[in-house]
């Protein structure tokens, strides 16, 4: 009994250590503090890893058996079901503290948004305009539309889970192999449901001449809700401008009829998924399991090897929340302790009151993902608008700046920065551990188990894939990254015209850039109190040097006026700052998550057979996982311009409940 004690004692030291282990790589301050921080990709514990359901309704008579001299086992299979609920945690982690409180939203949330509102509002609005909301000018919309788009995220999964175990006594006494997995039917959904609050006027939702094309750009040619852009509907036609759809990191799918009218099937019926959810079929991972059991008459204790082959899913970044099967193609290996102790049992060996404890750690290997990233120090950085640059040398002589004035202008074409920061990269995870401490109380054929389940996955390692080069013929949706050629375009002013600027055809391109500008403001719009748009657009705060545009000829360079309006000089920036691949977030796209899972589980085993003892039984269980920490929804000036210097991923992962069905037979 004291050596049992001893190693009991250890265990539990051993399980004290894990959450220590997996999330030692914190800050010193609270490490759930996340809400200033976002993840682009939310990796769920897979389907295949969850050693309570492994054990519960088998530990009786089906393995670990101390009496066997030859061949016995067990196969079970197990249907479950599970939903999520705490879902407004799930919008946290996707969008941190860009959400306020719901804002009159028509969406059924199941009481369980939480403050799970995004809100999109254009800068033409002024004073009326939110400091938390999102620039409209960057998803095609009017400069003075304003919506709240209200997510309710949901995660749904049927799975058949496939256990087999086989004793090996006839060679080595305690020797055991386990292989098993689920077949998962995963369903996810942000279930966003966009209000419109102002659709836009004809005066001042239009795009002037030279804040985004040569000519002016009217509010009914633009997109009419904010979730045609994120759901990549075919943007607008823009004479002589090339806008590219999002391609990554989309909210739902495009399912207008038009893209640009209000025909759209979710205005009356939020409740309707309309494209939003995604599901997915396959086999999780395939698990295996060899190990050995010391069997003493009251206790035992076991140790294993075990590996994962990878057979879900591979992530490849088109939608910020897709259906998921199995750990991301990771292979694994690692292994595995357990004990159990019969705190007490009857005289005829009919009744026990068990005490079972076990925990797997395994490390993912790298695994070839496509992954969609942030710019550094810029949460949500992925939805901003970047324009395409070109050298100055590449355009007619009569449309190019002086050398001294910039060496590249804007080259006609628009995409989300979620087009150019999607990339091949290889992630791995140093330690995913999942741990089971679990009452078993056995009464002849009558058993019940009640227990608890950790889980925790240390922080994701992110690096660009070496076979990117490849990407243009294996990925050809992804864009090269070419240095020199993207920049940020927020509420820059893109051509000037000399005077009297009264016909688009003579528009200049400048070479003007908004390195600073965040998803919440432009940093010509920042530079005003109040902001106005006769001065925004001629370009006072932009990179890095403002100076005032000048063509190859010597002309000075104004934004556009009518003969009514005061001519007003542009300016353009010396020299443009471009997004480089060192801007990408890799650290802020690393990911960690926990979990606490309470279950039971109640099976009959029919024991009056000789060789084959079959059994059925049915349980519930209730996770609760970690992450979607926010901000104080209350503090209505805050905006979100800069994560904190703390090295630390988010930790993320999903609450939800199960039930189940476990049926097999045991033989030996």
């Amino acid at each position: 009994m004291k050596q049992f004690s001893k190693k009991l004692f250890a265990l539990v030291v051993l399980l004290s250590a894990t959450n220590v282990m997996l999330y030692g790589d914190c800050c010193d301050n609270d490490c759930d503090n996340d809400g200033d921080r976002v993840v682009p990709f939310i990796q769920f514990r897979s389907q295949g890893r969850d050693t309570a359901r492994k054990l519960y309704g088998t530990t009786s008579y089906a393995v670990y058996q101390p009496d066997m001299d030859g061949w016995y086992g067990t196969f079970n299979m197990t249907l479950q079901y599970d939903r999520s609920f705490r879902n407004s945690r799930i919008a946290h982690c996707l969008f941190g503290d860009s959400l306020v409180n719901n804002v009159e939203s028509t969406n059924n949330c199941d009481n369980d948004c939480g403050d799970s509102t995004l809100l999109i509002a254009g800068l033409e609005l002024g004073d009326d305009r939110p400091e938390i909301a999102w620039v409209a000018e960057n998803f095609y919309l009017p400069r003075d539309f304003a919506s709240a788009i209200t997510f309710s995220p949901r995660v749904q999964d049927v799975l058949l889970d496939l256990n087999l175990f086989v004793g090996f006594d006839r060679w080595v006494n305690g020797l055991y192999f386990r292989l098993y997995g689920p077949v998962v039917w995963n369903k996810t959904s942000l279930r966003p449901c966009e209000r419109i609050i102002e659709e836009g006027t004809e005066d001042n939702g239009r795009y002037t001449a030279g804040f985004f094309a040569p000519d002016v750009v009217e509010t009914e040619d633009l997109f009419s809700r904010a979730l045609q852009f994120f759901g990549g509907c075919t943007p607008p036609t823009v004479e002589d401008i090339t806008l590219q759809p999002l391609r990554f990191a989309k909210f739902t799918r495009c399912n207008l009829p038009n893209t640009n009218t209000n025909n759209n099937n979710c205005d009356n019926d939020c409740d309707n998924d309309c494209g939003s959810s995604f599901h997915k079929t396959g086999f999780a991972e395939l698990r295996g399991e060899f190990g050995w059991n010391y069997i003493a008459e009251r206790y035992r204790f076991l140790i294993n090897i075990q590996a994962a082959a990878p057979t879900g899913s591979r992530p490849n970044a088109e939608f910020l929340f897709p259906a998921q099967v199995g750990n991301g193609k990771h292979w694994e290996l690692g292994g595995g302790l357990g004990a159990s102790w019969m705190m007490w049992g009857s005289e005829d060996g009919e009744k026990s009151f068990n005490f079972i404890v076990e925990a797997d750690i395994t490390h993912l290997f790298n695994a070839k993902q496509t992954r969609t990233f942030d710019l550094k120090g810029k949460p949500m950085s992925r939805y901003l608008l970047a324009e395409k640059m070109a050298p100055t040398a590449d355009f007619e002589p009569d449309v190019q700046l002086a050398a001294n004035s910039s060496a590249f202008q804007f080259a006609g074409e628009y995409a989300p920065v979620a087009n150019i920061t999607t990339r091949k990269v290889k992630v791995s995870i140093g330690a995913q551990g999942d741990v089971v401490a679990m009452f078993n109380y056995t009464c002849r054929g009558f058993s019940w188990d009640l227990g608890y389940n950790f889980w925790g996955m240390s922080s994701s390692k992110i690096h660009i894939n070496c076979d990117e080069d490849d990407c243009p013929e294996t990925c050809p949706t992804i864009i090269p990254f070419t240095p020199n050629t993207w920049a940020l375009k927020g509420d820059a002013s893109v051509f000037g015209y000399p005077t009297p600027a009264t016909d688009p055809a003579t528009a200049v391109p400048l070479g003007a850039t908004e390195s600073k500008v965040t998803i919440f403001n432009g940093t010509n719009n920042d530079a005003f109190n109040p902001p106005t748009v006769p001065n925004t657009l001629t370009n006072p705060a932009i990179d890095p040097v403002v100076t005032p545009a000048v063509t190859a000829g010597g002309d000075a360079l104004f934004a556009f006026s009518d003969p009514t309006t005061p001519l007003a000089a542009i300016n353009t920036s010396v020299p443009p700052v471009f997004i480089s691949a060192d801007d990408f977030d890799f650290d802020g796209a690393k990911q960690r998550g926990l979990s606490h899972k309470v279950f039971t589980h109640f099976s009959y085993t029919w024991l009056n057979h000789d060789r084959w003892l079959p059994y059925l039984g049915a349980g519930f269980s209730a996770e609760f996982g970690s992450g979607g920490h926010g901000r104080d929804c209350d503090n209505d000036d805050l905006t979100t311009t800069n994560i904190d210097n703390c090295p630390s991923s988010v930790s993320c992962a999903l609450s939800k409940w199960a039930v189940e069905i476990k049926g097999g037979v045991s033989f030996h």
